[in-house]
């Protein structure tokens, strides 16, 4: 496509089908190939995550290029990822010509994205992505841990991720996940996507879920990681249980005990009655204790 050419509308079903019969693609479910066809799910990621023409933003699975186009058009500068040497292709005969636009073949997954920007640090990192649901709530919590200076995430995920992305403790969704986001991020749940806003539609419906990352949170380190995940690794046992029988942790039961009461916590508690919060505040005890 030369830059006199106008662009295709990428959540055209018919544009969607045609690009993937001419690159003899069928999409995978096992990667997450399910492609946008509905332009009103891309006008509200667009008011969900604020975008300003100050913004740079990374997209994680890119795709047909369908919100890469709407990024393109909004943001300062846009990283692409797409594993798919085929799909990007296609990017890159639809949208390459943009001059704010670095198309990267990556498995986000395995991606290091501070290797992105080089050193430098733009005004305000955003990731905007419909994301693969095979790997979204790994990723995230691995980039608000590692990646401080993304700043927001506007992310599209199954329901049921996004159930556990922004529980409340004591619910059926809360989860290590919920714990380990909220103690990084405000995450928001923004609207409801219907599974027949895309081509092929998966087998479940999505949300798109804004996270705002939390300013100098602190405590949250390898071994708070491992306490949440043990605790909710046995989420039917007690804390005091769950923690003392876990590998690696060596932590006896009554000083699981005595830390819960120490905090003003019933000492039989369980992983979902705690606040993320309260889970900080027992790993800095259980460190001290220790």
């Amino acid at each position: 496509m030369s830059e006199t050419t106008p662009p295709r509308a990428l959540t055209s079903p018919a544009v969607v089908t045609r690009l993937l019969n001419e690159a003899g693609i069928r999409p995978r479910r096992s990667l997450g190939q399910n492609f946008l066809i509905d332009a009103n799910v891309l006008r509200i990621i667009e008011k969900a995550a604020a975008l300003s023409p100050s913004d740079t933003v990374i997209e994680v699975g890119a795709g047909l290029g369908a919100l890469t186009q709407l990024l393109v058009d909004r943001c300062a500068k846009v990283f692409a990822l797409e594993s798919d040497r085929r799909l990007l292709e296609i990017l890159e005969e639809e949208l390459g010509p943009a001059q704010n636009l670095v198309l990267v073949e990556a498995d986000a997954a395995r991606f290091d994205f501070g290797g992105l920007l080089q050193g430098e640090l733009p005004g305000s990192v955003k990731m905007v992505a419909n994301l693969p649901y095979g790997i979204a709530a790994t990723l995230l919590i691995d980039c608000l841990y590692k990646y401080p200076w993304i700043e927001e995430y506007t992310v599209m995920v199954q329901r049921e991720i996004a159930g556990r992305l922004t529980s409340e403790p004591g619910v059926k969704d809360y989860s290590a996940a919920t714990v380990k986001v909220n103690c990084l991020a405000r995450a928001k749940r923004f609207a409801k996507v219907s599974r027949n806003s895309f081509y092929p539609p998966p087998r479940v419906d999505s949300s798109i879920v804004h996270l705002e990352r939390l300013e100098n949170p602190s405590g949250l380190d390898e071994s708070f990681d491992s306490i949440v995940t043990a605790a909710f690794g046995q989420r039917r046992k007690r804390l005091a249980n769950s923690l003392s029988s876990a590998r690696g942790l060596s932590i006896e039961k009554k000083t699981v005990t005595r830390a819960l009461s120490a905090l003003g916590l019933d000492p039989g508690s369980r992983a979902e009655q705690l606040s993320p919060a309260e889970f900080i505040e027992l790993s800095k005890m259980l460190k001290e204790r220790g």
